[in-house]
């Protein structure tokens, strides 16, 4: 069983990327909204920087202490949020498809992801360090592979053998 960690590069990166994104959207609202009431676009302006605020300096450096997505040969867990934990669970064997999404410069920015699809859903492992991506999709691989190659799942030719060599239930009960 192994622990990983989200990257706190990708959180510096975040902590840049918000505060800019509102600057964008605030010079978007000033330039095409200028017929809104001024005593309006100041509310907005004023909202907008403190949610970017919070949102840079408190809300990411909580959530990014709180991640930990542990990797085990039956499990794949993901556990994560400030007020509310959220943790999801999913069996290695139910795993259908992985695959890594990596960002440009991802090596630099932290922003490399796994989404991996089982039955009936999928767990998000998100701003994972290149390195530790790579080593969990090669662990994912090899283990998925391992057990495709142990798959019950019957041959359709030799089922019907074994049924046609297999005495009819009824036919059973009729020479009792």
């Amino acid at each position: 069983m192994k622990q990983y960690t989200a990257d706190r590069q990708a959180q510096r990166t975040l902590q840049i990327a918000v505060p800019l994104a509102a600057a964008i959207i605030l010079f978007l609202i000033w330039y095409f909204l200028p017929f809104l009431p001024e005593w309006l676009l100041w509310c907005i302006t004023f909202l907008l920087i403190a949610a970017a605020i919070f949102v840079a300096a408190i809300f990411l450096p909580l959530w990014f202490g709180t991640v930990i997505y542990t990797i085990s040969d039956t499990h794949i867990t993901k556990r994560c949020g400030i007020f509310f934990i959220q943790e999801q669970t999913m069996r290695t064997q139910a795993l259908q498809y992985s695959t890594i999404v990596r960002a440009p410069f991802s090596e630099k920015n932290g922003l490399n992801f796994i989404p991996l699809h089982a039955y009936g859903g999928t767990i998000f492992l998100a701003f994972l360090r290149t390195q530790d991506a790579l080593e969990i999709e090669r662990f994912l691989q090899k283990t998925v592979y391992r057990h495709g190659e142990t798959s019950s799942v019957p041959d359709p030719s030799e089922s019907a053998s074994e049924a046609a060599s297999q005495p009819d239930a009824d036919s059973a009960v009729q020479s009792e």
